[in-house]
């Protein structure tokens, strides 16, 4: 009964992180000791003994809704019955199966890595790049619509694509992402403006 306590003292208690299930409880208390150590550090929501059944599908189907990467049972040295199988397929739930517990933590790192890249990627998207821009002295070549002037870039990333006016209540003037062009004003480049002045 102590050995019961003493495992489940190790469980999170914010409710978030992995479900764990071992064949036996010296099994449980190993993994568990793993996954808190410095280096590795995976928090753990649940426990259990014995195959993955149904149940243990659906306990670690409770953080779909809160971390969807923790929505997975690290398997160690079990089997996972068919229903078990079936359901996790169709909740969205990764089970992770190894007889060694490295290999138990090298599987689930990957998937972590590769939900941590879609989200890098999803962000970028999204993201508003800042940048620093100084208009060239006699570069201004029309000041009505379009606008046509030539600028540097003295900090940051400038994407011509992203950027539109966008008229504040104060009648200022603010450039926002938006991802669509601005139809009403040019911007030239070096080469450009080099170009245009030998012609």
């Amino acid at each position: 009964m102590e050995d019961m306590k003493s495992v489940m003292s190790r469980i999170d208690k914010t409710g978030e992180g992995v479900y764990v299930q071992a064949t036996t409880l010296g099994s449980l208390e190993a993994l568990l000791e793993f996954l808190k150590t410095p280096g590795v550090s995976i928090p753990v929501s649940g426990i259990g003994i014995g195959p993955v059944h149904k149940k243990n599908v659906i306990k670690a189907s409770v953080m779909l809704e809160k971390k969807k990467e923790y929505s997975t049972i690290l398997a160690f040295d079990v089997k996972v019955t068919q229903g078990a199988r079936e359901l996790s397929d169709e909740l969205g739930v990764k089970v992770f199966m190894a007889d060694i517990i490295y290999h138990l933590f090298d599987q689930f790192k990957a998937y972590i890595d590769t939900i941590k890249e879609e989200k890098k990627k999803e962000v970028a998207e999204e993201a508003v790049l800042p940048c620093v821009l100084k208009i060239i002295p006699n570069c201004v070549f029309k000041k009505k619509d379009p606008i046509v002037l030539g600028v540097d870039v003295l900090k940051g990333i400038f994407r011509i694509e992203e950027l539109e006016l966008k008229k504040k209540q104060q009648e200022t003037k603010a450039i926002e992402t938006s991802r669509k062009a601005i139809p009403s004003m040019v911007f030239i480049s070096k080469r450009q403006k080099k170009s245009a002045r030998n012609n």
